[in-house]
Formats: C-alpha cells, sequence, structure tokens
C-alpha cells in the first residue's frame, strides 16, 4: 500500500488515441529522432501555502516567453504538462506561437507537500536519504520517482520515435533524471535546476543527452 495516498493519474496510454486527430493534423517540424525534452516551469508568484496552485509571477511570464522563442521547439511534436498552473502558463506560449498539441497530464505534478514547510532544503536532504519515507508530510521520493517514471515513460511509449516535450517540476524532474541512473538525486543537482531549464533525453536509450541549461544558453 502507498505510504502517501495516490491521486487519480490519466494514464498516458490512454493520449494517444486522443492525440492522434492534432497529431494527424500538426505538420512535420523535422528530424524524427526519439529525443524528450524536459522543461521547468517559469517563476511563480508565491500566493498563500498551496504551491500547487500558484501562477507566473510577471518575470515568469517573460521568462515563458523567452521560453516560447527558443528554436528548438521546431523539432517538438507533442506537449506535455503538469496540470498546476505555473507549468500549464509555462507551456501555453509555446504551444500559441509554434501550433504544438498541448495536454495536461495529472501524473506531472510536482512532488506531493501539504504545506508550505520551513527548512524546505533540509527536507529535501531528508527526501533523498530516505526514499521510502514521508517527511513533513511530503510524497516519499520513491513513490514520487515510480510515479513520474511510470508516466513520463507511458507517454514516450504512446508515442513511438516522435520528439516530445514536458513542462513540469524541479523536484520531480530531479528524481526522474536521477533515477534513470538507478541513483537517488543529490540537494546540489537539485539546486541546479533552473527556472525554464532545459534538459534532453535520448528516449531510445534514455541516456541524458544535455545536462540542465537556461533557457539564454538553449538553442
Amino acid at each position: 500500500m502507498p505510504l502517501y495516498p495516490q491521486r487519480d493519474f490519466m494514464q498516458p496510454e490512454r493520449l494517444a488515441k486522443a492525440l492522434a486527430i492534432c497529431y494527424n493534423s500538426h505538420r512535420h517540424r523535422g528530424s524524427h529522432m526519439a529525443l524528450l525534452y524536459l522543461i521547468r516551469h517559469a517563476r511563480a508568484q508565491m500566493l498563500g501555502d498551496a504551491a500547487e496552485r500558484w501562477p507566473l509571477s510577471e518575470q515568469g511570464r517573460r521568462e515563458a516567453g523567452i521560453l516560447a522563442r527558443q528554436n528548438f521547439w521546431r523539432e517538438v511534436e507533442l506537449l506535455f504538462s503538469s496540470p498546476e498552473p505555473k507549468a500549464l502558463q509555462t507551456a501555453g506560449p509555446v504551444a500559441r506561437r509554434w501550433g504544438i498539441p498541448l495536454v495536461a497530464v495529472d501524473c506531472l505534478h510536482e512532488v506531493h507537500r501539504p504545506q508550505l514547510i520551513p527548512d524546505y532544503e533540509i527536507v529535501i536532504a531528508r527526501l533523498f536519504a530516505q526514499p521510502e519515507t514521508s517527511i513533513a508530510g511530503v510524497e516519499p521520493a520513491a513513490q514520487a520517482a515510480e510515479r513520474i517514471t511510470d508516466c513520463i515513460k507511458g507517454l514516450v511509449a504512446a508515442h513511438p520515435g516522435q520528439t516530445l516535450a514536458v513542462v513540469s517540476h524541479r523536484l520531480i524532474l530531479t528524481l526522474f533524471l536521477a533515477r534513470l541512473e538507478d541513483r537517488w538525486p543529490t540537494v546540489a543537482e537539485w539546486h541546479a535546476v533552473p527556472f525554464t531549464g532545459l534538459a534532453v533525453v535520448d528516449t531510445t536509450t534514455w541516456h541524458l543527452v544535455k545536462g540542465w541549461s537556461s533557457i539564454s544558453e538553449a538553442s
């Protein structure tokens, strides 16, 4: 039984049929290398204790606009986002500018925490050191890592050979990349993920092609 209550997730394989019409009408954008672009959302405005409800700040909206102008989007065929407002508001300008189908997928949400937590960095360190344990009410790292891995690999399996992008969150994406290497991340790796940061994975081998970079360094 899960240590932390599971949410009802949209099953990635169910998206294939729903996206077929959108994809068939979406023009080919270039190479069919099986790449996955991982993007952290832009800066959020901290309104209240429920981080999952925060929208983008004014600076975050500017960052989302800059992200949308990056040339790598020419290669992306489908765009998936966490349902949290700050993620959807980051992905929205991209979808509008490039005409890429955008789908919110529940299992891309951030590691759940019940409220704002003092000494959050200390909690993160304990989560990584004790991945099976819920620290301060936070979703256990092992459960979150299994959820995001199943989610992203399911999306890729539902769209073989296509170049996909995912807009999600710092902690959950840090867990995903570390678990691809069968290890747990460090706090330094978590710190290293910038707002609107970009990492690239080869989904044929599930190897990291490009580590986290800021949008000013993206191509």
